[in-house]
């Protein structure tokens, strides 16, 4: 998905323009600009956003978290991102466009993202006090990239690389396990 800056504008501005933009595209803000990203992606990317959204959907309490996709903003101060699931503590700021306190962050990957996702994205996320894990998923092959908040309550700068459909993202903080077998269930060969 190829980013185009569109304006250059405060935050209050941005939230105002996306409450009445056009649906066929995403905005981000980075760092003062509009970032126009086409809406959607590919067949797998689709199927691999819904299936982590449905995975912890099913691991996490309901009456405590809340799961959702693409349309959740995640505001890092600086920035305002879309991430393919997102993972929050219910009754958070309910009427707002994005959150601010985001536990657990999945993001998949396309070519055209793929920077933004593994450089970019992990230097504003792994900033918010709150995360606990950030994932990325490759769409070709059952591959996560995952940086975990430590016992010392810090992420390490490189991500952890978790391989093959016998593999599980362990998230203690959040007390689950995530199964690559069901995440890429007919996705990937």
């Amino acid at each position: 998905m190829t980013a185009h800056a569109l304006m250059f504008v405060d935050k209050p501005t941005f939230y105002r323009f996306i409450e009445t933009a056009d649906e066929q595209h995403r905005y981000e803000f980075v760092r003062g600009w509009i970032m126009q990203q086409q809406a959607g992606g590919t067949f797998k990317h689709a199927r691999l956003g819904k299936a982590f959204v449905e995975a912890l959907s099913r691991a996490l309490d309901r009456d405590t978290w809340v799961v959702l996709g693409s349309d959740r903003g995640i505001d890092t101060g600086e920035t305002v991102r879309h991430a393919d699931a997102v993972v929050e503590q219910l009754g958070a700021a309910d009427n707002s466009l994005s959150t601010e306190a985001p536990v657990l962050i999945v993001e998949v990957l396309s070519q055209s993202s793929e920077e933004r996702d593994l450089s970019a994205k992990p230097v504003d996320y792994l900033s918010l006090t709150s995360l606990e894990a950030y994932i990325v998923a490759s769409q070709d092959e059952p591959l996560c990239y995952v940086w975990l908040k430590g016992a010392d309550r810090t992420f390490k700068s490189e991500p952890s690389t978790v391989k093959g459909r016998d593999q599980v993202i362990q998230v203690r903080a959040l007390g689950i396990a995530i199964s690559l077998g069901d995440i890429y269930r007919g996705i990937c060969a």
